[in-house]
């Protein structure tokens, strides 16, 4: 019954929607860092808990009403994590010092995100260690860090570093049920890194800057190889400097993906990443040429643009709503994998109108993600026996779940339509996605004379889609049938 209420309060009646994407992803980076998005408080008692979790539940209501489909939560700060860690200790924007409870974060984030329908990533900074590093993760890394800029950093050039990046990736992957990792400051902070030392131990007289790029690729297919060892329908994603080199402008100065040690173009011709997000916060010339680009460069991988939500703040970069959709509308154009937006705060403080302009015009149904057809490109079998039957104002779907041998869970589409046969390549027809159990609750307004027809479609987390089930007419209405 959790199962069903937790539906009923996202799905719409059956409803013509305006054209959106049938596959895209929207996502959001939710930072936990110095409590800029969640939690606003660190918990320190039962009841900071509990409204922690209300909070959380909250955003996710809100995320999921407008159709958003992915979650980026910070789980990995500044050398400290919002879960119980053997590797580092739990984050204090979390939890206040010395506080002990069996409450983990992230196993509750997972679990609020899948009840509706939505991925939750585990997003990881990866060198960066703050300044207080060392009193955070002790002896432990003391042998392969640098300090730079008053800062201190994993030496990605000692192999210890990757080591122990490793086992901090594999404890998450096999402890929760989470659907991605992605890698944020994936790369060196600038040219000036003051890793000699290590480059004479190891660069075996390579080029400084070729040894680098190696250095961060090395880690990129470790990492990668042993996710998909593990459990292989998780997805490794990261987040990348928006520009990838200077080809397009070469007379102006600012930072590339190529100038600090990144190259995820090879990341995905070497089949080492699942999807990457560059993070293209800029607007006009600095935008839309990057777009493109892009696009060139992705080896049949999914791009999915970050883009800078915080930009609208008067604050910040002060920029017009219309600067931030159309980018959107380029990123479509372009047939990208989607789009992530930095960060949350932007969006449910609808700063400039952006999430009114998102549910009402950009996001009006649901949407599906990308199929990871390198990975599975078997489609999962339809449902079987499905049916319908009015209980009170809902009419409730049910079907046979669907069970295959080898594979992992398979969640469930739900689709609407007026006509005959469902169109389930129609994103207007889309009503609920990845929906667990075998049944849901769909509102219906008994004082309207009409008939619509039901299908419910399979889908896996390789996010592969069954052909529909036989559809359901139903018939609302106080008429006689």
């Amino acid at each position: 019954m959790k199962q069903l209420l937790s539906i009923l309060m996202l799905l719409n009646v059956c409803v013509l929607y305006a054209q959106s994407p049938k596959v895209e992803m929207r996502g959001v980076w939710i930072t936990s860092i110095f409590s800029l998005d969640w939690p606003q408080i660190p918990h320190k008692n039962a009841a900071d808990i509990e409204q922690q979790k209300a909070d959380f539940e909250q955003i996710l209501d809100k995320l999921k009403a407008a159709n958003f489909n992915v979650v980026f939560l910070q789980a990995r700060l500044r050398g400290d994590v919002i879960y119980p860690s053997r590797f580092e200790p739990q984050a204090t924007s979390i939890a206040s010092k010395n506080t002990t409870s069996h409450y983990d974060p992230l196993s509750f984030a997972i679990e609020k995100c899948h009840e509706r329908g939505l991925e939750c990533h585990a997003w990881l900074v990866t060198y960066p260690l703050g300044r207080d590093a060392f009193s955070m993760t002790g002896q432990k890394t003391k042998d392969f860090v640098k300090q730079h800029k008053n800062e201190i950093y994993l030496d990605p050039g000692n192999p210890k570093t990757n080591k122990y990046l490793l086992h901090l990736v594999s404890e998450i992957v096999v402890k929760y049920d989470i659907d991605g990792i992605h890698l944020d400051y994936i790369r060196y902070p600038d040219r000036s890194f003051p890793d000699n030392s290590t480059f004479q131990q190891y660069g075996n007289g390579a080029n400084k800057a070729d040894w680098r790029t190696e250095n961060i690729n090395q880690f990129v297919y470790q990492l990668y190889d042993q996710v998909k060892a593990q459990k292989p329908w998780v997805q490794v994603s990261s987040s990348v400097i928006g520009k990838y080199d200077h080809r397009i402008e070469p007379g102006r100065h600012y930072m590339t993906a190529v100038d600090v040690g990144q190259d995820p173009e090879d990341w995905l011709k070497k089949g080492k990443h699942d999807f990457i997000v560059p993070m293209m916060y800029n607007r006009g010339n600095l935008f839309f040429p990057y777009v493109d680009d892009w696009q060139h460069r992705s080896h049949g991988r999914p791009i999915v643009v970050g883009l800078a939500a915080y930009n609208l703040d008067h604050r910040e970069g002060n920029w017009t709503l219309h600067d931030l959709t159309a980018q959107i509308d380029d990123i479509r154009r372009h047939k990208m994998g989607g789009h992530v937006f930095y960060r949350l705060k932007y969006l449910t403080n609808n700063t400039k109108g952006i999430m009114n302009k998102l549910v009402n015009d950009y996001y009006p149904s649901p949407s599906l993600l990308s199929p990871m057809l390198w990975l599975d490109a078997i489609s999962p079998l339809p449902p079987q026996e499905v049916g319908g039957v009015q209980e009170g104002n809902f009419l409730k779907l049910s079907w046979e779940a669907v069970r295959q041998p080898n594979r992992k869970k398979v969640f469930y589409n739900i689709y609407c339509s007026h006509t005959f046969p469902v169109d389930t390549s129609n994103a207007a027809n889309l009503l609920a996605t990845r929906v667990e159990g075998s049944a849901v609750l769909v509102p219906i307004d008994s004082s309207i004379e009409r008939g619509d027809y039901y299908a419910v479609t399979s889908y896996d987390r390789y996010h592969n889609e069954s052909e529909p089930s036989a559809p359901v007419f139903f018939v609302t209405g106080r008429f006689e049938k």
